[in-house]
């Protein structure tokens, strides 16, 4: 029987190859027909056999482009033919409408077919730094407006020439309809220039120069896909430590990109997870292990026992890589900014940090970061989500209405819901550099215009200052919807249980470095029983003073001094402390006149930096997480340090104050990685019997791991291993990451949970 038949395809099926894959299927299917991008989607019309049209659906789900992602294929309508009328199978032109339901892609690494050609010296992209296809190449950076046509993003300054048009045009090409479509004769180019903009060379003499500059040993900034990177030589302990000197980094880790697999083998143990997802096309920084022959600097990654390692992911990048074994590849960014994206910007932003730059005149409408993963066990764990992951959504189990989430203060992201979809912004920074306010509101106009949403309401954090809860509110100037204040630990809990698809209740063991309580108070610590809609606090970390505020999480031997006035006393903290610091006497007596009136924590990471700062690895930090990450670098042994619990009025608090006792008799007869492998394992065994406490009243199996010190990857798999062996279910975070970047996600979650209530 002939039909006549109208389906409309969501997803991500723009900018994908998708509008192609349609045409081509439906000749080799022999049907005729039409297909087009809408603002709603993918709309095909088909004529021909019922049985055909029905193995095109069936093709089009199994078959469809990788990079695509189909969410729904449903049937607008469908009538019987008497006779083929119609023959052949066109794309028309793209149609816009009133609700955006399409899903941009994100950003994607090159393919294997165009790295063949522009390495082939016969073909006309030879060398080509922009070359791309359906399956490859920029999108979410060069989308400025939906429907995905060309005209629509950073392309539209290039006009193809007659040969791009021919494949363009082309079914049997694998850049039919490629929007980013461009050669040597059409399409963007690069130029190398000085610390002044003067121009030095253009085009692959540029490219070569380049390569050449960073064997000498200069540092040069090359504008990629969501921005510029800086580049030098991993191998010379001068240069990395001249780029420590200029960027102002003295110890954070950089990363390092090499050419191929075999090459981040000689410097690092790359586990199968991580095998996978350097070979992936979201190519993200993963962090593995250092060989004990480790060829590169020290200053690449001071005082750490992981490496941040990448695969080139553009084309330029695989040119510049030629003939070397590895370069650092580190944002061109100051220390918790944005990446810098326009030529202009970079060239007043670092024209004292690099050498030279490597410009191009392809534009990057939305700035991006690169990924970064750990890997962990079978699986991984973001540190952050931002290019080859965003702007993908995270499907829910509720259809939701349009809520955004403003986010966190470090780590910012913000979240926006529609239907059965979250969509998490990308990794942002701290909120409390200037520049990441402005590239905040740019990141959420982006996303608004793109998927024409109004948000009907706001959800932010509790803190009544939080720089994020402004930020957002300013932005959607004037707002008429509610507003809803979430605890930042109840978000954490709120956005585990929707990655993991699970409505909860469950068991929150939420560990970061600060949080605003609902009492008032720093939260960090803490062990939460509930879902989206509430939750309840059954427990928590003994709480402790933080003196000087903020300057105990950046110089951690003051919170190592509260942690002794907790545990021995102020007079026994005075003397114990003289010895552990003893260039601090001073310092040490004025910190503890305060501590009394110094605001109160229950920080777990706070402990953390504590315990290295009392085993002398971190007097101070020049990084987020430093202490933590040098403890968690040198823990070995199966030691346990001791830990109690006190109930207070029902709560169960978590008593670390023998773990201290414990390391003060060890300091100095213990080796301190097997004094931090016991505190470690101590901790661990101490989650798994709060645990099961709270399900002896409870009933719940479920438990929720979130939180900034779930990074924390020895922590994270003991937990999660022992809590698996006494019939828990661990919950983890993998689509997100488990520090504040999940904070947006959760208080949509949390929102639209309480909306549900009040409208039930």
């Amino acid at each position: 029987m002939l039909s006549r038949r109208k389906i409309l395809v969501t997803g991500i099926v723009q900018g994908v190859g998708f509008r192609p894959f349609c045409a081509r299927t439906a000749e080799r299917l022999g049907l005729s027909g039409s297909v087009r991008n809408t603002s709603g989607g993918v709309e095909i019309e088909l004529s021909g056999d019922r049985a055909l049209l029905d193995r095109y659906e069936k093709i089009l789900v199994s078959e469809n482009p990788p990079a695509s992602l189909i969410t729904s294929l449903e049937h607008i309508n469908e009538q019987e033919m008497s006779d083929e009328t119609e023959t052949g199978f066109i794309i028309l032109e793209s149609r816009r409408e009133e609700e955006q339901m399409v899903l941009i892609p994100p950003d994607l690494s090159v393919c294997s077919d165009c790295l063949a050609e522009m390495n082939d010296p016969s073909n006309r992209r030879y060398r080509y730094p922009f070359i791309n296809c359906t399956n490859c190449g920029p999108r979410y950076t060069i989308i400025r407006e939906l429907p995905y046509d060309r005209p629509k993003t950073a392309m539209a300054s290039f006009p193809m020439c007659e040969a791009c048009s021919r494949e363009y045009h082309d079914h049997g090409d694998r850049r039919f309809h490629a929007q980013p479509n461009a050669c040597f004769d059409c399409g963007p180019s690069v130029w190398l220039a000085n610390r002044d903009g003067d121009v030095l060379s253009r085009g692959d003499e540029a490219v070569r120069a380049c390569s050449m500059l960073l064997d000498q040993g200069k540092i040069v900034a090359v504008k990629g896909i969501g921005g510029f990177h800086i580049a030098c030589t991993p191998f010379r302990d001068d240069v990395v430590d001249l780029l420590r000197r200029r960027k102002g980094r003295r110890d954070k880790p950089f990363a390092v990109m090499t050419p191929s697999l075999e090459e981040a083998g000689r410097m690092a143990y790359i586990p199968r997870s991580a095998e996978k997802l350097l070979l992936s096309p979201i190519k993200p920084i993963v962090l593995c292990c250092k060989k004990k022959q480790y060829p590169l600097s020290e200053e690449v990654a001071p005082g750490q026992k992981a490496v941040g390692v990448m695969l080139p992911y553009s084309p330029l990048h695989h040119l510049i890589l030629e003939g070397k074994r590895a370069l650092v590849m580190t944002s061109a960014n100051f220390s918790d900014a944005p990446i810098v994206s326009g030529n202009d910007e970079a060239l007043a932003a670092l024209k004292d940090l690099v050498d030279f730059f490597l410009f191009s005149d392809r534009d990057i409408f939305m700035p991006i970061d690169d990924s970064v993963a750990v890997p962990l066990g079978k699986s991984y764990f973001l540190l952050r989500r931002a290019r080859g992951f965003t702007p993908a959504p995270i499907p829910v189990q509720e259809d939701l209405p349009v809520i955004l989430g403003a986010g966190a203060e470090m780590k910012s992201t913000f979240c926006l819901s529609r239907g059965k979809m979250v969509f998490p912004g990308q990794y942002l920074g701290d909120m409390k550099q200037r520049r990441t306010v402005s590239y905040y509101s740019r990141a959420l106009s982006h996303f608004l215009s793109l998927y024409e949403l109004s948000p009907v309401l706001l959800a932010h954090d509790m803190h009544p200052q939080f720089i994020s809860t402004a930020a957002a509110q300013k932005k959607l100037v004037p707002f008429e919807g509610e507003t809803t204040a979430v605890q930042h630990h109840h978000a954490h809990l709120a956005a585990c249980l929707v990655e993991n698809g699970s409505s909860g209740p469950a068991i929150g063991v939420i560990f970061d470095g600060t949080g605003y309580g609902t009492d008032g108070t720093i939260w960090g610590g803490e062990f939460l029983v509930g879902g989206p809609e509430d939750y309840v606090r059954a427990g928590h970390f003994l709480p402790s003073r933080l003196p000087g505020g903020d300057a105990s999480v950046r110089e951690p031997w003051r919170y190592a001094l509260s942690m002794l006035a907790e545990t021995l006393g102020i007079e026994g903290a005075g003397e114990t402390g003289q010895s552990i610091w003893p260039g601090r006497s001073e310092m040490i007596r004025q910190v503890l006149a305060v501590l009394s009136v110094s605001p109160a924590t229950t920080s777990c990471g706070r402990y953390f930096d504590g315990i290295a700062s009392l085993l002398s690895l971190a007097e101070t930090v020049t990084y987020d997480g430093q202490a933590a990450m040098a403890l968690e670098g040198i823990a070995e042994g199966k030691e346990t340090a001791p830990f109690e619990l006190i109930r207070q009025g029902g709560v169960i608090v978590l008593d670390w104050r023998p773990s201290v006792r414990w390391l003060l008799e060890k300091r100095g007869r213990m080796r301190p990685g097997l004094i931090a492998g016991a505190v470690h394992n101590g901790l661990a065994e101490c989650v798994v019997r709060i645990c099961k406490i709270l399900r002896e009243s409870t009933g719940i199996s479920e438990v929720a791991l979130s939180g900034g010190v779930w990074q924390n990857r020895r922590l994270t798999a003991f937990v999660s291993k022992m809590l698996k062996r006494d019939g828990f279910v661990p919950l983890l975070h993998r689509l997100l990451p488990p520090n504040d970047e999940c904070v947006s996600v959760g208080q949509v979650a949390v929102a639209a949970a309480l909306r549900r209530r009040e409208i039930e």
